[in-house]
């Protein structure tokens, strides 16, 4: 597929983007999303970290009739370009039949006659009659070949040459003009009295100004830029923060505090409050930066109207919409001294029950009275989509993410995400939640709680997961490979979210199937039997089954049942929070005749642990 192509919705896909049951698959669906008529395909393929599903989903949406790649069309200058060519081609066809004279309908060749005498140019004494005649009887009749007098024969008289140029002069002035004769008419001719007249200037007196007046007039309007651009930055903004402080209040119907106000002039004019904060405690909502750009016209009016306000900087918890929510109602009823017509965010960090998602941007919907609707923030590569509506008593938040990472140096990329949960009463609690990472699908429901002493408590199903991906991204290395399933109930209790993870508490049960444990070779120790330790190797199975503890001390593996065709374990291990490994394993190996039993030890670092035959 050529990734320099650039797909666009076609109508069936638009309508597709609100009726879920057209596009069935999640992640075609999710690839439709992100066609927005501007990314090309590379762009499609680095969003989602995974350019094979994406260029099977697009040509699966292009064969759908979903999408179409977007038709590109000459630019302007080409358009501009070919136009200045046809005008330049068409002037120069008229210019030449204009300058082509027409032929004259069978008139006679006219032969030039030679003066007998010569004939005097720019001189002072008048010439003879023949001088006076037109330059076209001399210069523009056609002289063909063979025409010319012979010198030989009888020269011609002055009478019957005369005679010949009356005539031939009548036939000429009867057809169209000639070029040269055009172009004689375009040269203004010179009076003789006017050349000869000399034109004297009067002398000024006194010192000539050097200055126009349109100079003048710049000089003014640049004076006068510049001085307004100089009493902007200088103006003494800072003794009118408390008269500006009261506006808002009285406005916001909240405690309004302002760190430092400016006016900026470029590139759009406006007021600007920095270190702005709204409420008191913990409902306060606090903003870098507002960019206030008014309505003109509303200046000189009671109500002063805003017809953009960008908040920049905002560290937004979601149980705080309805604050904002509260402030932008107050501001658009009538009484009110400020309004608002559109509200957008930049660099927003909000917070979910306490985890907090950075540099967001994106843009509140309000309604025609100025409420507050719905809020819609995502991050800058688009990856993620977070959308906020106010449902009393709490508020709804639905995250959408294809291809998102937690933070740049996250190991945990997701390849999509689906989450809908709702904030009450400093609790968010997630509904139904859907996450596909790991080559895998993990769902379930949590609880997060941002009191005193942030905790979260759910429990989660999961299937196909990677386990070596698994196990790197948890630190515990690349030693295990196959696919695993079960579930998990969990519970966490920390001072902060940081600490979260290394104090969680969580049960369940797994299997894995057709998979490997590097490091340790359970066959080879049992075929030594001695006190020598075996390091290395591998252990390869069909299937491993047991339950799971997770303690902020160790993992714990129990009643491990390892089925790896004529060997059959069982037993259990347990991994240290320094990552130490330490268990008992009982071997069964199935023989024709007898069946011969082995307990075997496991100790040692992770990565490197020692397997043992012999000891109970």
């Amino acid at each position: 597929m050529n990734t320099d192509l650039i797909y666009e919705k076609t109508a069936s896909g638009e309508e597709a983007m609100h009726q879920r049951t057209r596009v069935i698959q999640r992640n075609v669906r999710m690839i439709l999303i992100l066609v927005d008529g501007q990314s090309t395909v590379a762009d499609l393929c680095l969003k989602t970290g995974n350019p094979q599903l994406t260029e099977n989903a697009l040509m699966e949406l292009e064969k759908s009739g979903l999408i179409q790649p977007l038709v590109e069309q000459d630019s302007l200058w080409a358009e501009s370009k070919k136009v200045a060519q046809e005008i330049r081609a068409a002037a120069i066809d008229k210019a030449i039949q204009f300058a082509s004279p027409k032929p004259a309908a069978s008139a006679p060749a006219v032969k030039p006659v030679m003066p007998e005498y010569p004939v005097f140019v720019d001189s002072g004494f008048p010439t003879p009659a023949v001088n006076e005649l037109p330059l076209s009887d001399f210069s523009i009749a056609q002289i063909q070949s063979g025409q010319l007098p012979d010198e030989d024969k009888e020269p011609v008289s002055l009478k019957d040459t005369a005679k010949k140029s009356a005539s031939g002069k009548a036939r000429i002035s009867s057809s169209t003009p000639s070029f040269i004769e055009r172009l004689r008419l375009l040269v203004p001719r010179s009076d003789p009295a006017k050349k000869n007249s000399v034109s004297i200037k009067p002398i000024r007196r006194g010192p000539r100004s050097s200055m126009g007046w349109p100079l003048i007039v710049l000089s003014g309007v640049m004076l006068t830029i510049v001085l307004g651009f100089l009493t902007i930055t200088f103006f003494p903004y800072g003794s009118y923060l408390q008269d500006i402080e009261r506006v808002f209040s009285q406005a916001s119907g909240r405690d309004v505090k302002v760190g430092a106000m400016k006016v900026s002039v470029y590139p759009d004019p406006g007021l600007i409050l920095g270190d702005v904060r709204i409420g008191l405690g913990n409902e306060e909502l606090s903003v870098s930066e507002i960019r206030l750009q008014p309505e003109i016209g509303s200046l000189f009016e009671p109500k002063m109207l805003f017809r953009k306000m960008v908040l920049n900087g905002a560290r937004l918890p979601v149980e705080l919409v309805g604050t904002l929510s509260s402030v932008l109602a107050t501001a658009a009823l009538p009484t009110s001294r400020v309004g608002v017509q559109y509200v957008s965010f930049e660099k927003a960090a909000v917070s979910i029950g306490g985890l907090g998602i950075p540099d967001l941007e994106g843009a509140a919907r309000l309604s025609e009275a100025g409420e507050l609707l719905s809020l819609s923030l995502y991050s800058l590569d688009r990856s993620l989509n977070i959308e906020t509506r106010l449902r009393a008593p709490g508020v709804e938040v639905t995250l959408n993410g294809l291809g998102w990472k937690p933070y740049q140096s996250s190991p945990f990329l997701f390849d999509s995400i689906s989450v809908k949960g709702r904030s009450e009463s400093g609790a968010f609690s997630i509904g139904s939640m859907e996450l596909r990472l790991f080559d895998g699908l993990i769902q379930g429901s949590a609880v997060l709680r941002n009191d005193a002493a942030r905790s979260i408590s759910g429990e989660l199903v999961f299937e196909r997961l990677n386990v070596s991906r698994l196990g790197a991204a948890l630190g515990l290395g690349q030693q295990f490979s196959g696919d695993t399933a079960g579930s998990v109930r969990f519970s966490a209790s920390a001072d902060s979210w940081a600490a979260i993870f290394s104090a969680i508490n969580a049960d369940g049960e797994f299997s894995m199937r057709r998979g490997n444990i590097q490091g340790v070779d359970l066959a080879e120790a049992v075929r030594r039997v001695s006190n020598t330790p075996v390091q290395g190797g591998a252990t390869m199975f069909e299937q491993l089954t047991g339950k799971i503890r997770l303690t902020p001390m160790n993992y714990q593996f129990l009643g491990l049942v390892m089925d790896s065709g004529l060997m059959q374990s069982t037993g259990f291990v347990s991994v240290s929070k320094e990552l130490n490994v330490s268990g008992k394993m009982d071997l069964q190996m199935q023989g024709s005749v007898n069946k011969t039993r082995v307990p075997v030890s496991i100790s040692g670092p992770l990565r490197t642990p020692s397997v043992q035959a012999g000891r109970g």
